[in-house]
């Protein structure tokens, strides 16, 4: 596929911005023919955009949701009520991108692979007659592709901490006044729980200059009433009901996107709905069964193995956080690779306030990006004394982690989404060889 031999990213190198509106103009402006929720932020992007689409789909409503990135085809980046984008389809879109981007008028541009398919995205949306668009922005916020858009009519941030530092800025202001710039004038913000100090100050001093009106999803009233190491009870206390409801992702870090997800959706449905809507139900039907790939992801239950996409600092202190809640008294063994881009020394020092764990250094597969697993196992001596057995393919890494297991231990797969797509793939692989096997 062409995909592959174009720039993953083009990020701040001229004027995107200008570029993308001129092809959505010459392309009748598709991402005026739907609503927009654009979503924004550090950590939880990824998860509050699922959580806000599959909510929007049990309104019954045709709901587009553009993520990124993926873990195991890009087709996952494109999706209409949860089903992917189908390939030949999306390569039908792709032509028709390449063969505009080959008239005279951009013959002097070149595309990226992250804005052709922010681009297939709102076609296909627009053809397809979605109602809403779930829009996760890629990287930073005032010059990521998505910004392109006209009109959107909610702004949602997630956690803003540090990441991209030398893209986006040196700190959390820098960083979050760049993600601000996604506001339009007059439309509505919902800001995350815990937002840090700094980030938040630059938001509400961006949405008041934009007339946009501010939602703290500090102010809702939810608690946990159990917590298991597969789903959680959730109450959610309103001023005239008590909800109680099952939530299946399990990170301590969700319970924070579910109240960003849900501080949108009270506001949503009053101007939207009718008096008798059954909010208890729309919860339980939604948040009771939902999964979202790389996000403290059960891949096998014998051996037990999870997977998080952690890859930042804020990342991996709330990994560590949920594991160290669940699987206190297990046994660990943690698969770990990061991109040499981000401050992988401090994610190091994150992962060793684990309990009973053994490091395994490996590599992600993004060869002009990955840390070296030599260089990560130095990070790990120089932090703990430890020389950790080390490998540069995944594969064997996991490998190694299987055969060395007894039956408490839990093998924890962190880190880039370029280590979990080659572990999440290996596993299926194997899996299909010991089923051959079972029926030989």
């Amino acid at each position: 596929m062409a995909i592959k031999k174009i720039p993953g990213s083009l990020y701040g190198q001229g004027d995107r911005i200008a570029l993308l509106k001129k092809f959505l103009q010459y392309l009748n402006h598709p991402d005026r023919n739907f609503s927009i929720i654009h979503v924004c932020g550090t950590n939880g992007k990824g998860s509050t955009s699922t959580m806000i689409a599959a909510l929007l789909t049990g309104l019954k409503y045709k709901v587009g949701l553009f993520t990124s990135p993926f873990i195991g085809n890009v087709n996952e980046m494109i999706r209409i009520d949860q089903k992917t984008i189908n390939g030949d389809i999306l390569d039908e879109y792709f032509q028709t991108i390449d063969q505009l981007e080959n008239q005279h008028s951009f013959e002097t541009n070149q595309l990226s692979q992250f804005e052709k398919l922010f681009l297939i995205a709102m076609l296909y949306f627009s053809d397809q007659g979605v109602d809403y668009v779930v829009l996760e922005c890629g990287l930073g916020g005032k010059l990521d592709a998505t910004n392109a858009v006209g009109k959107t009519d909610y702004s949602i941030f997630t956690n803003i901490s540090l990441d991209h530092t030398n893209i986006l800025g040196k700190t959390i202001s820098e960083i979050a006044q760049t993600k601000a710039k996604i506001i339009r004038p007059n439309a509505k913000v919902v800001i995350a729980p815990k937002q840090d100090t700094a980030a938040q100050k630059v938001l509400l001093k961006e949405a008041h200059l934009k007339n946009a009106h501010v939602f703290l999803a500090d102010n809702l009233k939810l608690k946990i009433v159990k917590r298991t190491k597969t789903a959680e009870i959730i109450n959610l206390k309103l001023p005239d009901k008590l909800i109680d409801f099952r939530f299946s992702l399990v990170g301590t870090y969700q319970i924070l996107n579910l109240m960003t997800a849900l501080t949108w959706l009270i506001d949503f449905i009053k101007t939207r709905t009718t008096n008798d809507f059954d909010l208890k139900k729309l919860l339980s039907n939604t948040m009771a069964d939902l999964t979202i790939p790389g996000r403290f992801e059960l891949l096998s239950q014998k051996p037990k193995i999870i997977c998080d996409g952690a890859h930042n600092p804020a990342g991996i202190k709330q990994f560590v956080s949920t594991v160290n809640c669940l699987y206190p008294n297990y046994k660990k063994k943690v698969l770990v690779a990061f991109l040499k881009d981000k401050d992988f020394k401090k994610c190091v020092a994150e992962l060793l306030n684990l309990k009973s764990t053994i490091f395994i250094p490996t590599e992600p597969d993004q060869p002009e990006r990955k840390l070296s697993v030599d260089k990560l196992q130095r990070v790990f001596y120089q932090f703990d004394g430890h020389f950790y057995q080390s490998f540069s393919d995944p594969s064997q890494a996991l490998d190694y982690a299987l055969n060395e297991k007894r039956t408490d231990d839990l093998i924890l797969i962190v880190g880039s989404f370029y280590l979990l797509k080659i572990v999440r793939a290996y596993l299926k692989t194997r899996a299909e060889k010991e089923t051959e096997k079972l029926g030989n």
